[in-house]
């Protein structure tokens, strides 16, 4: 009998002391994750952000609405675009401090301006079409020849278009190139002063509902996913290091929020951007939003640049360093894994 109690209060013992020891393991990483990242108490900083109006900056649209940005200490002002190529246009301009533009038109703009940076990714994408009018005699990418095409000028469009042509035994300069924004796309498609427009979506989405069995479309992109970056410039950086990181701190948290959250998130980018349900179901597996600073992005880079330069459509006649314009400062701070650049 002594031999019984003695064993239950043995038990009991060991019991209370596994309690205590799990209490302070959980209490000592609650407060070392809370001194790792202390809630913001500082002055309120202002950034303008010239944003891709679509789902391509989710990642900031989640960050806003869930005040993410306000949390850590950001008054974030948007001037919103259809096109990554008029937010950095508006960047450079020195209308906005950070601008969401696709990889291929930080290339377009390098080789004439050697003081943009990429802060990091938020998102990578497979949206591009190819979409023709079947009364204009297109049923195949050859009849592209000799025909209109709309497409933005200096947008991942122009680069993909150029791909197209090659893979299917034409030049680009065999198209007789219109450049225009994507709402202007749409417009002339449906009134028939193009023949064909390389356009992203929803854009394309748009122009197939319009024209309804008289649309023919492909997949723009040769299976070849490209990015959409966080532009900025070196002069802004080095005055707003903390900044930056702050404000990459927020998407992170927009990151982790959507990959919990993944209906929450499509039911936020459809209400925000009055997407049909059908259409957003159908374009979201083919986004990855995420913000992350790859060796794959500097191949990208001279990839591109190769191109432009081959097609004459730069001045420079070289590709130049791009390791030079990615910023790794910031994303390391704050999330060092997603940095893979190799220096």
């Amino acid at each position: 009998m002594a031999k019984s109690t003695f064993s239950s209060l043995h038990l009991a013992s060991l019991l209370g002391g596994l309690v205590i020891v799990v209490a302070l393991a959980v209490g000592s990483y609650l407060w070392l994750s809370e001194k790792k990242a202390p809630k913001y108490t500082g002055p309120i900083e202002k950034i303008t952000l010239a944003v891709s109006s679509s789902s391509v900056s989710a990642l900031i649209y989640v960050a806003e609405d869930l005040g993410y940005f306000e949390e850590n200490g950001l008054d974030v002002m948007f001037k919103e675009y259809p096109s990554g190529k008029q937010c950095a246009d508006a960047m450079i301009a020195g209308e906005a401090d950070i601008s969401t533009s696709a990889d291929f038109v930080l290339v377009s703009n390098s080789f004439d301006h050697d003081d943009l940076r990429v802060l990091g990714t938020v998102s990578s994408l497979d949206i591009i079409e190819l979409i023709a009018r079947k009364d204009r005699g297109i049923n195949q990418l050859r009849d592209l020849k000799g025909k209109k095409v709309g497409v933005l000028r200096k947008s991942v469009a122009e680069f993909f278009l150029g791909v197209l042509a090659t893979f299917n035994g034409f030049s680009i300069d065999d198209i007789l190139i219109v450049d225009l924004t994507p709402p202007q796309n749409v417009t002339a498609m449906s009134r028939g002063d193009i023949d064909a427009s390389l356009v992203w979506n929803p854009f394309a989405y748009e122009i197939k509902s319009a024209l309804g069995d008289n649309a023919i479309s492909w997949s723009g992109q040769s299976n070849q996913d490209y990015y959409f970056l966080l532009l900025t410039k070196e002069s802004w950086i080095k005055k707003n290091p903390e900044v930056a990181e702050r404000f990459l701190q927020s998407l992170i948290r927009a990151e982790e929020y959507m990959i919990k959250n993944n209906d929450a998130a499509k039911t936020l980018l459809r209400e925000a951007f009055d997407y049909d349900v059908d259409y957003l179901n159908a374009i979201w597996t083919k986004m990855d939003f995420r913000v992350i600073l790859s060796q794959e992005l500097l191949l990208l880079f001279e990839d591109q640049a190769r191109w432009r330069v081959d097609n004459n459509l730069t001045k420079g006649r070289s590709a130049p360093n791009y390791l030079d314009f990615l910023s790794l400062e910031a994303l390391e701070s704050v999330k060092p894994e997603a940095v893979t650049v190799i220096r």
